[in-house]
């Protein structure tokens, strides 16, 4: 029997993979856009499709690019409710390693994305194309219950967990 980790421990990085692959198996063959609100479908196009790109002189880079699309796709398309339903849709075999009971802690019972970027990588354009994102939805969309939960961005998880105390 596999050794349990307490928390997450390495498997992030291995569940993220898998994510990205998903992520942009969808995005290729276009099923992603299919699946995602008619503001997502406009904001994505200008980000992301060659047209817009190709007459601007700044655009993401492809690990932004790659980070925005993760968060939408969970949001947005899997809705993703918390943690355990993250590894469950993404590789059951990931959460088979993990403490169960840990992950049932109410700090892990909301939707919660981590983007793991390098300092000077651009996470402060990720963070603010992932408000608009937000904020246009929520406005376009005002039934939705989806787009009404408010985006929190912290960069430090231990000020995140004082809020969530609040």
């Amino acid at each position: 029997m596999a050794k349990k980790i307490k928390g997450t421990g390495s498997n992030p990085l291995e569940m993220a993979k898998i994510l990205s692959d998903t992520v942009n198996e969808s995005w290729e063959n276009g099923s992603f856009l299919n699946r995602v609100s008619p503001t997502t479908q406009d904001l994505l196009k200008f980000w992301f499709d060659e047209a817009f790109c190709d007459n601007r002189d700044i655009n993401f880079h492809e690990g932004q690019k790659q980070a925005i699309l993760n968060i939408i796709y969970l949001h947005e398309v899997r809705k993703t409710k918390n943690l355990m339903d993250l590894y469950l849709e993404t590789d059951s075999k990931i959460l088979q390693r993990m403490d169960i009971g840990d992950l049932s802690k109410e700090k892990y019972q909301h939707p919660m994305y981590a983007v793991k970027m390098a300092t000077g990588t651009g996470k402060t354009w990720v963070l603010n194309a992932i408000l608009i994102w937000q904020y246009l939805n929520t406005k376009e969309m005002e039934d939705n219950f989806i787009y009404k939960k408010t985006v929190g961005i912290e960069p430090f998880p231990k000020i995140f967990y004082l809020w969530l105390q609040d």
